[in-house]
């Protein structure tokens, strides 16, 4: 079987990416790659008649080259010829075909043809889960890249379809949790990264439901078009105790195994009462605390707490860390990423989801469909105060607002000419956003600060 993400990072790589002063040139010498790609084509369809195995090598070629050229249609024509190949010589369900599938959703997204895309990913699913051979690992991450495609639908398809692609991306994912737990067991340390993955994608559906409109309304219903909606309130509980169960499950893992670890259970403890902010529960000042000395009990050094806790987070963090160790270099790789500003200091980067979800950080590393979108963005600097684990109240729109652990206060660093945004909406849109404060021996403390807020155009103010 073709590995699927091996091929799938060889097929999206741009043949030659043109650079900002040398556009022309870089374009030119793409099409003359796709040409040479033609050519070979052309001879060994020759030789070897035109469903040949040794076609598809430069049919990769060529499909990477026309994708970058933006020349969908010649990109649609030698994906469906790649896939007819694979069929005619391996069989109607090849695996060998998905990666060009997933290939033919991409190129329908760049046209902005998300009906056809999610039927394709739909006939993915349906393949994944009834044709694909056999029960391996490859398969557990193959899912979850499918579930991310649909996070990914979330952002880019309109907005009638937005409870649909939260549904489908939280299906997939509890699928690759039980073919994770039938393959691996309920005490292997792989599945703490699926059982966080379905916390975060609850979290996702609990903003979706505070935002209102149609798709907080599609989540209220017991089943798509059941037309029996659930309260509000009903449902954003569900969602938090869902969360609180992954967090049982990820302590389950660790106390299962011989010795328990420790540490792992107490750094359990600390996303559990990151999530407890995200909701507004608790008493997450005392709780932080508590989960400080649990992790130095656990024997986390203070050194590697005290660089870990240095600096406020935005929650939900994305990655799990089972170490206070492996958090704090993950941490200080971050900020190593980032640009110093004047005085050495190194700012919070926030990085919208999508417009429609403007108070949501991207949920995804490296989106596959729709990288493009995230080129335009416009980015505002701003001086920020977190004042620890304190609530903070504000009217927005109407309604007197109160949450725990956000700024409490904003002002301009730097205001770009291509601006789009306004202090008063910014304000607003942080007032949804929570962080993990900085902790001084386990006590939160006052924070104040420089934020990079990368935002989707807007509109002139």
């Amino acid at each position: 079987m073709l590995k699927l993400l091996s091929l799938i990072l060889f097929l999206t790589a741009s043949v030659t990416l043109p650079d900002a002063f040398g556009q022309d040139d870089g374009r030119q010498r793409t099409m003359d790659e796709a040409e040479q790609f033609r050519q070979q084509l052309q001879s060994l369809e020759r030789e070897l008649g035109r469903y040949d195995m040794q076609l598809l090598e430069p049919m990769n070629g060529l499909i990477s080259a026309a994708l970058s050229l933006d020349q969908f249609a010649e990109t649609d024509e030698i994906l469906d010829r790649a896939i007819q190949i694979l069929r005619i010589n391996e069989g109607l369900f090849t695996e060998s075909q998905f990666p060009y599938l997933i290939l033919t959703v991409r190129s329908n997204v760049r046209q902005g043809n998300w009906q056809e895309a999610n039927a394709i990913l739909e006939h993915l699913a349906w393949l994944y889960t009834n044709k694909h051979i056999g029960l391996d690992t490859d398969l557990v991450y193959e899912l979850l890249q499918l579930s991310d495609f649909h996070l990914e639908g979330v952002a880019g398809d309109n907005e009638a379809m937005q409870a649909y692609h939260f549904r489908s991306s939280e299906r997939i994912s509890w699928v690759a949790v039980q073919v994770g737990e039938l393959l691996w067991g309920e005490a292997d340390t792989r599945l703490i990264e699926l059982y966080y993955r379905i916390a975060r994608q609850n979290f996702l559906q609990h903003i979706a439901l505070k935002q209102g409109g149609e798709v907080a309304a599609d989540l209220r219903q017991v089943a798509p078009d059941a037309g029996w909606m659930r309260p509000r309130q009903v449902v954003q509980r569900l969602y938090y105790q869902l969360g609180l169960e992954m967090f049982r499950r990820m302590q389950q893992v660790y106390f299962s195994m011989e010795p328990p670890d420790l540490e792992a259970i107490a750094m359990v403890d600390l996303y559990q009462v990151d999530w407890q902010v995200l909701f507004g529960e608790g008493d997450p000042y005392t709780a932080y605390q508590l989960v400080y000395e649990n992790l130095l009990e656990a024997g986390a050094s203070s050194a590697d707490l005290q660089a870990l806790f240095s600096r406020p987070q935005v929650l939900p963090i994305k990655e799990f860390f089972a170490t206070a160790r492996q958090a704090r270099e993950a941490l200080t790789t971050d900020s190593q990423r980032l640009h110093t500003l004047e005085g050495g200091q190194v700012p919070l980067v926030f990085v919208e989801w999508s417009s429609t979800f403007p108070n949501v950080q991207l949920p995804l590393e490296e989106p596959l469909l729709l990288e493009g979108q995230y080129l335009p963005m416009r980015s505002a600097q701003i001086a920020i105060k977190l004042d620890g684990t304190e609530e903070v109240s504000r009217w927005i729109r109407g309604s007197y607002v109160t949450r725990t652990s956000v700024s409490d206060g904003i002002q301009w660093i730097n205001r770009f000419q291509d601006q789009e945004i306004s202090l008063r909406e910014l304000s607003e849109r942080l007032h949804y956003l929570n962080f993990r404060p900085v902790l001084e021996k386990g006590v939160p403390q006052l924070f104040e600060g420089i934020l990079e807020y990368r935002y989707f155009p807007v509109g002139p103010d």
